[in-house]
């Protein structure tokens, strides 16, 4: 397996075969790093995110997304564990924990060495299939090969959800792997000041010739007309949502709506989930150690409390705030689209201080637009004009177009492959957690 070579988007108009096995292999490698970093078997069984399933799900699920994909195509005749191809086939997508406990006790009666196994033949089974199948370019959507490139861009989202799932588990239970490097603090974040951003016409959506992969609700179009408007030139740090802690901001009720404060009561949460309350301060929690609050990292948290933020801020501020819609996203972060001027495919092996990266800015002087941590919009997951959901993966978004889900875009440190390409729509219940900040725009 060839680990190293890491092509950061697969062209479907000039890839070879050996592209497709060293883009596979390194995404298949990133995953397996992950899940070795857990020392102890009966941590496998566990399920750090209660919405969540076990880990040991995770571990098998990449393996069978690709059995299964590639049955549908005929590129294989026969399963290799047809048990494991069901049980381990679908996600989960709860609104609460108790709706997942039907699903786990079968889960986590399967042997961690057989998912092992079961997982290290099927990487076998897909490189034999890449090796004896005839490679007609371009990879288009009704090809046999768009689904091995759909198995790699599923695994390479699973990723970082495991990673998610890993970074919530005790340290104690975990290894750090080797050249797993923290970008370092820089000390106080600088003053974030607000941009103006000219206003302009925007047509959302993947373009259907640019010999890229995209998911189903990746396509599609919409023409919106964006208004001027002012936004952060950086995302929230940790350092400006501090004050919204220490003056109350998770105690205020006025910050909250009935909704969010049902949630937040429920949780009895009083801080962000990866901050740890070390004495009259904070530790901050990244994937595998505790260290002290980055006071320059962008802060991390889930929508609702991206929003009671910018209710507590426009108080104190007398202004009206909020979150960038994904027009308003778009139109900010045009330019600049070299993915290796962000802090994307694990370029650092955590978030960044915000505006540290140089290179990580749009035309208009916007930093972290992309890369770093995932950014929340007001927004509301709905399908593009023209969206047609594919064949080979019915229920990849049109289960979630309920009203109940919001947009994420411009993907994280450890986002990569397509996911990490400025098209890229992704979407979470407001209470989820990924590694996802804000910024603000004002009203």
């Amino acid at each position: 397996m060839n680990t190293e070579i890491n092509n950061l988007v697969l062209s479907l108009n000039g890839c070879t075969k050996e592209d497709i096995i060293n883009y596979l292999d390194w995404g298949w490698c990133r995953e397996d790093i992950l899940f070795k970093s857990i020392l102890n078997r009966d941590t496998y069984y566990l399920n750090p995110d209660p919405l969540r399933n076990p880990l040991i799900f995770y571990l098998g699920h990449s393996a069978v997304f690709f059995i299964n994909k590639l049955m549908m195509v005929g590129l294989l005749q026969k399963r290799i564990n047809s048990d494991y191809e069901r049980l381990f086939e679908m996600g989960v997508d709860p609104e609460f924990p108790d709706e997942l406990q039907k699903t786990l006790n079968n889960i986590r009666q399967q042997s961690l060495e057989e998912v092992w196994s079961y997982r290290n033949e099927v990487y076998q089974t897909v490189i034999k299939v890449i090796n004896n199948t005839p490679l007609s370019l371009p990879i288009e959507m009704d090809s046999p090969w768009w689904a091995i490139v759909m198995g790699i861009e599923h695994q390479r989202i699973h990723i970082e959800t495991s990673s998610m799932l890993i970074r919530q588990l005790p340290p104690h239970l975990l290894q750090k792997p080797d050249r797993w490097n923290y970008a370092p603090s820089l000390g106080k974040p600088p003053q974030n000041e607000m941009i103006a951003v000219d206003g302009d016409t925007i047509i959302l959506g993947k373009k259907d010739d640019d010999f890229l992969y995209g998911w189903d609700v990746d396509f599609g179009s919409r023409e919106e007309v964006v208004d001027s408007f002012l936004v952060s030139k950086y995302m929230i740090t940790n350092c400006e949502f501090l004050d919204f802690v220490n003056e109350g901001g998770y105690e205020n009720k006025e910050f909250w709506d009935e909704e969010s404060w049902e949630w937040l009561q429920g949780e009895n949460r009083s801080h962000p989930k990866f901050w740890v309350r070390d004495g009259e301060g904070y530790q901050y929690r990244a994937m595998f150690d505790q260290f002290d609050l980055p006071l320059d990292y962008p802060v991390e948290v889930n929508h609702y409390e991206a929003i009671a933020f910018c209710r507590y801020l426009g108080q104190k501020k007398g202004k009206k705030y909020g979150l960038m819609s994904e027009a308003q996203w778009h139109l900010a972060s045009k330019g600049n689209n070299d993915i290796d001027n962000y802090n994307l495919n694990l370029h650092y092996q955590s978030p960044t201080p915000v505006g540290s990266i140089k290179t990580a800015h749009s035309d208009a002087g916007i930093y972290d637009l992309r890369g770093n941590v995932w950014e929340w919009l007001g927004d509301k997951f709905t399908p593009l004009c023209g969206f047609k959901p594919h064949f080979l993966y019915q229920d990849y978004s049109q289960g979630f177009f309920d009203n109940r889900h919001y947009l994420l875009v411009g993907g994280a440190w450890i986002t990569n492959g397509m996911e990490a390409t400025p098209y890229y729509r992704n979407w979470f219940r407001p209470h989820f957690y990924q590694h996802a900040g804000f910024r603000i725009v004002e009203k």
